[in-house]
């Protein structure tokens, strides 16, 4: 009797070591991928379109003066299917990106110095175009030109 126990033992032991060696015979030598799942594909995301802004000057007002204009011209990236929608807005977002630049401009937030700090700006019209437009539709906000003229 214990000699049937030992050779079933020998032989589960056995067939364990061959089925190893040929797992890793597989996964080194021949360098295939053994039973791994493959990744979910990613969904791509939704096509885009873009809404064109007027330039908008701002002035940086000092103490006593205006000390220099900053103007911006600004394109706004919105999924596809919003842009109509984003198209008729545009007198709202123009008036968005306005007061937010003059509270910016006002905070020097996004000043540095006396140079304009291109993403803070982003940042800024980003945030203000989602607030007009909802969560969902404003991709980017891509600044094209920003311009300053000391005076």
């Amino acid at each position: 009797m214990k000699a049937i126990i030992l050779l079933v033992f020998g032989l589960a032991l056995l067939g364990g070591a061959g089925y190893g060696g040929w797992m890793l015979y597989q996964k080194y030598v021949l360098g295939e991928e053994v039973a791994e799942p493959a990744p979910p594909k990613e969904v791509p995301p939704p096509p885009t379109a873009y809404v064109r802004m007027a330039p908008i000057a701002i002035p940086a007002i000092g103490r006593d003066r205006v000390e220099q204009f900053v103007t911006v011209v600004v394109t706004i990236e919105v999924v596809a299917e919003q842009q109509p929608r984003a198209a008729q807005n545009v007198p709202r977002l123009t008036d968005a990106f306005i007061t937010t630049l003059y509270g910016a401009v006002d905070d020097k937030s996004i000043l540095q110095g006396a140079l304009v700090n291109i993403p803070a700006v982003k940042e800024k019209l980003t945030s203000a175009a989602t607030k007009v437009l909802g969560d969902g539709v404003v991709r980017d906000v891509l600044v094209q030109v920003v311009t300053q003229r000391k005076l």
